[in-house]
């Protein structure tokens, strides 16, 4: 097939720029946000904003969802996109992301959380620990019921050993999206500097690293790293919307 081949060839490229130009674009997208930002945003404004994301990473994963469920065309087109991006792949580049894979295992995402709600418990911001909490557990059981409905098989061919839990959506992928997500937010929003588009990026790379070396190693097919970045990116936004519309009704009742 052509694009199994297109994805083979250009493997290295294709990977060099999801994880640095993207990060890079969100980073000078923020900073032209911040400015935009200066004016006054109604609430509407920002429930709409949240919307946006929600229904669009609904609507990519019920696609590929229903393209799961209803038929095997789309795993074959899945296995050979993933052999050909591991085939392609640079043997150190492929060593590399293996390494940084570890950085969404759910024991460091724990404990990233961890640490950070501890920093907020000791800055007395008990609610947004809370909540920070609250969020990335509930994610993660999110994760699991969908994994549970979908029950889709690993892939084969993998050089490592497979997790026991189902394929879609990735846990990782989606766990990363919501941790680092979470915790940039709350620096973002406690202590905004100038280096707020370094966190963004650096968040963005962390994140799009972790889903690609998902593909790399074997142990997820592209649709539930897709999968995992669509149902991970709708809960992200939709936290966030509702963390942002809270601080709004806050500061209204306390004027």
């Amino acid at each position: 097939m052509e694009y199994t081949a297109l994805a083979q060839r250009h493997a290295a490229a294709i990977i060099a720029i999801m994880l640095f130009v993207v990060p890079s674009i969100a980073a000078c997208a923020w900073a032209w946000a911040a400015r935009v930002r200066r004016t006054p945003v109604s609430s509407t404004a920002v429930a709409l904003a949240a919307c946006v994301p929600v229904a669009i990473g609904a609507g990519v994963f019920i696609a590929i969802a229903m393209r799961i469920a209803h038929g095997t065309a789309f795993s074959s087109a899945d296995q050979r996109v993933l052999d050909a991006v591991r085939d392609g792949t640079p043997a150190l580049a492929a060593r590399w992301l293996a390494g940084l894979t570890h950085l969404g295992d759910p024991w460091f995402l724990t404990l990233l959380c961890a640490l950070m709600c501890a920093a907020l418990i000791l800055t007395r911001r008990f609610g947004l620990a809370v909540y920070l909490a609250a969020v990335t557990s509930a994610g993660g059981l999110l994760n699991q019921a969908l994994k549970a409905m979908m029950r889709r098989d690993r892939p084969t061919g993998s050089t490592v050993p497979l997790p026991e839990s189902f394929a879609f959506p990735s846990g990782h992928t989606f766990g990363s999206i919501v941790c680092y997500g979470m915790c940039a937010y709350v620096l973002l929003r406690l202590a905004p500097t100038r280096r707020d588009p370094l966190i963004v990026a650096l968040a963005c790379f962390i994140v799009l690293a972790i889903g690609t070396s998902r593909i790399v190693i074997g142990v997820h097919f592209p649709g539930d790293v897709i999968g995992g970045f669509a149902s991970g990116g709708a809960w992200l936004a939709a936290c966030i919307g509702v963390a942002e519309l809270a601080r709004r009704r806050s500061r209204a009742l306390s004027d």
